[in-house]
């Protein structure tokens, strides 16, 4: 009786040194989710592109309206006389609104385009994580020297 009983324990105890082992030689299996951070960093890049060119545009608009608008002044500065807290003429008038309104949307462009362009960095750097390879990479050593073979001839 005592015999059988150690027999199983013996059996048992080499049942579960053989898993450890097998544990041990299967190859770590990567972590794959769903791509989303990678189509998400690429996305966020293309929306602060994008954000740049509509800035761009904007910023681009409030300087030529600020342009016309000096022009009008240097050319007859009684069209550009404030009353109050506008210009007297309306055309002046119009123009500095418009100014002020694309430089608004430039800055909401500006302030949006650099907000996802760090958020893009963020998601870029994140992903240099990478899952897919195995924690220990075997090294197979250096390699071995070339060897000198002496013969001798005896006769």
């Amino acid at each position: 009786m005592m015999t059988r009983f150690l027999f199983l324990l013996l059996l048992m105890g080499g049942l579960a040194a053989g898993d450890v082992a097998a544990q041990q030689t299967t190859p770590p299996m990567p972590r794959r989710g769903p791509p989303v951070v990678k189509f998400a960093k690429w996305g966020l890049l293309g929306v602060a592109g994008g954000l740049g060119l509509y800035a761009l545009r904007h910023s681009t608009r409030a300087e030529q309206a600020y342009d016309d608008l000096r022009a009008i002044c240097l050319a007859a500065p009684l069209r550009c006389e404030h009353t109050g807290d506008q210009y007297a003429d309306a055309p002046a008038e119009s123009l500095y609104r418009q100014a002020v309104a694309e430089d608004r949307r430039a800055q909401l462009g500006i302030f949006g385009g650099q907000a996802t362009l760090f958020g893009s960095v963020g998601l870029f750097i994140y992903d240099l994580r990478d899952d897919r390879v195995p924690t220990t990479i075997p090294y197979p050593g250096p390699p071995d020297p070339p060897g000198i073979v002496f013969a001798t001839i005896v006769f």
